[in-house]
């Protein structure tokens, strides 16, 4: 249906000859399917419009509005027209003198999409829409990082249920101070999940993570801090060079990323949205 190989790494899907213009919602499951294998699929090469992106995004299921209730100015990030459901990353200005999502040169650090709200959204698109070139992003795969485990090590996570934390500054890598963000104290979740495609794998947005259930802020820091090293080894990760036209498609609940320094933020512009899986059988595989 639609080619792609895998990335030296082994898991990342690329896909260099389909124009998503032509998508139908069959080319969407699939893509789906391989994002739900995957964890994160780069399709490369794409002059989409804004209404192609709209109408590729509601191939998908159920995109969310961006919203962010900790910051007052979260509609002035919406890409016009779009109800909401694409967001600038950029550091330029619009009309009214607001930045996009993201807009400091500095790294953003490992992070996923809004963990701390049960209502989240499992898949993260970003597209490059210009001045792209000389940025990177990565991510990683805690589904590989996870099967590597011991059995003993296995079973100590599946007791760990995390206590997230939001309203944090994405360029500050250091997030234990407790007086950084809010902690959601109703949504406890555990950070061994299984997807839909029955990959089972680590849920650790680890900066994102302020404490255990049951345990204190400082019992629970060694074990965050262990982890956090384990699961961004090199062998886990996947390193982005962009070029204008790329599009990522990454599932937030079992692989994390991070934008890397790009001095030319203000001159870079991506598209984001998030949404979720389509309704289909995902485990017969693709």
């Amino acid at each position: 249906m639609i080619n792609y190989k895998l990335d030296d790494n082994g898991w990342t899907v690329i896909i260099e000859d389909f124009d998503l213009r032509d998508a139908t919602q069959e080319h969407i499951n699939f893509i789906a399917k391989l994002i739900s294998k995957h964890t994160c699929i780069v399709i490369k090469n794409q002059t989409l419009s804004l209404e192609d992106e709209l109408r590729l995004i509601h191939l998908f299921k159920d995109p969310e509005e961006f919203y962010e209730e900790s910051d007052p100015d979260y509609i002035h990030y919406h890409v016009p027209g779009t109800d909401g459901k694409i967001t600038r990353v950029t550091g330029a200005l619009n009309e009214h003198g607001v930045e996009g999502i993201a807009g400091f040169e500095d790294e953003m650090v490992w992070h996923c999409n809004h963990p701390y709200r049960k209502d989240r959204r499992p898949i993260v698109w970003l597209y490059g829409v210009y001045g792209t070139e000389g940025s990177r992003t990565s991510w990683n795969n805690n589904v590989y990082s996870y099967q590597d485990m011991d059995d003993d090590k296995k079973e100590f996570c599946k007791g760990l249920h995390a206590y997230m934390k939001g309203g944090l500054d994405q360029n500050d890598s250091d997030q234990t101070d407790k007086t950084k963000g809010y902690v959601k104290e109703d949504y406890t979740p555990c950070i061994v999940h299984t997807n839909n495609a029955g990959q089972t794998g680590l849920f650790f947005p680890f900066l994102q993570i302020e404490r255990f259930k049951g345990m204190t802020v400082e019992e629970s820091r060694p074990i965050i801090d262990e982890l956090a090293e384990y699961t961004t080894q090199e062998k886990y990760c996947y390193h982005h060079d962009w070029q204008d036209g790329d599009l990522i498609l990454s599932e937030q609940w079992l692989g994390i990323h991070k934008r890397w320094k790009f001095a030319n933020i203000k001159n870079r512009l991506l598209h984001r949205a998030v949404f979720d899986f389509p309704e289909q059988d995902y485990t017969d595989g693709v």
